[in-house]
């Protein structure tokens, strides 16, 4: 059946033309000539039977026709090019391996890691996705999760990754002028206490770990990891975190850990697929490199 659609190049140099009431400006924009444009737009009103523009000497005026044809045009083009540029972005479900993980355990702990994977497995393509809550999990879109806890994600199967440790940190400002090599766990009651909002726990917990006991644990709180390690980079108080995310800022100096070891929490981080998805090449791939990584603890 014989379409009456003009040709695109046609229908590139109306919606230009409009837009700048000029076919020199459009000729500019799309990298042609003006004729080659004034002969598009010509070609264009024969085949509609319609005339588009008025030319009046060196102006050019949209015509009532040319304005409603532009209304329904418009949206058309811009549904082309987003459906091009879909299937331009368009990933090979053979390659493609899309991860979900709690967006600090990628920043803090994945990411350094990717770099060494995507070296060793080129023609794997990463699509990194944060997984805030593991209800709304969508297991056809997604080959691995990286979470948090001992709860197991159902019609899943899952690997140990790493058990949690955590440590208490501060920012060297916050205990400047105090001699710092003397501390013990109990200095902690002496400076402000910083609370993760999801983690209440955080802090007695670590307290009987101690052996310690105290009857207030008040002190700012905050939402998320990266937040809770800014404010206590930032010398604010005193946090609880765990060793993966803490470790760059100690390595740098930024944060400072002078009131005992990390202590293991019961909690773990875990690496899940679906069941469906357990032969997938790239899903193997990734899943014996990151668990080989971690039983190593060198890069691969």
């Amino acid at each position: 059946m014989r379409r009456y659609i003009p040709s695109s190049t046609a229908l590139k140099c109306f919606e230009a033309s409009v837009r700048h009431l000029s076919f020199t400006r459009a000729a500019q924009e799309l990298h042609l000539t003006q004729s080659a444009v004034s002969r598009q737009i010509r070609n264009l009103e024969e085949f509609l039977s319609r005339d588009l523009f008025i030319r009046l000497n060196k102006r050019l005026v949209l015509t009532s026709t040319g304005a409603a044809y532009y209304k329904e045009v418009v949206p058309l083009l811009d549904s082309m090019e987003t459906a091009s540029l879909r299937m331009l972005h368009r990933e090979d479900e053979k390659t493609t391996l899309t991860i979900s993980s709690l967006p600090t355990f990628a920043s803090y702990w994945l990411m350094p890691k990717l770099v060494a994977f995507e070296k060793a497995h080129p023609r794997f393509q990463i699509k990194m996705r944060s997984l805030d809550d593991a209800a709304k999990i969508d297991p056809e879109n997604i080959d691995i999760i990286l979470h948090y806890g001992g709860d197991h994600w159902p019609r899943a199967v899952s690997h140990h990754l790493l058990s949690e440790r955590v440590t208490a940190v501060c920012a060297p400002s916050l205990v400047s002028g105090w001699d710092v090599s003397s501390f013990t766990a109990k200095n902690v009651t002496d400076f402000p206490l910083l609370h993760l909002s999801s983690r209440i726990n955080a802090w007695p917990d670590w307290m009987s770990a101690q052996a310690l006991e105290s009857s207030s644990f008040s002190g700012p709180s905050f939402a998320h990891f990266h937040m809770l390690l800014e404010a206590a980079k930032h010398g604010m108080g005193i946090a609880i975190l765990p060793t993966i995310i803490a470790d760059q800022a100690l390595q740098s100096g930024e944060l400072i850990a002078p009131f005992g070891a990390p202590i293991a929490t019961p909690h773990e981080y875990l690496l899940s697929y679906p069941a469906d998805k357990a032969d997938l090449e790239q899903v193997v791939t990734f899943r014996d490199w990151l668990l080989k990584y971690v039983a190593n603890a060198t890069e691969i």
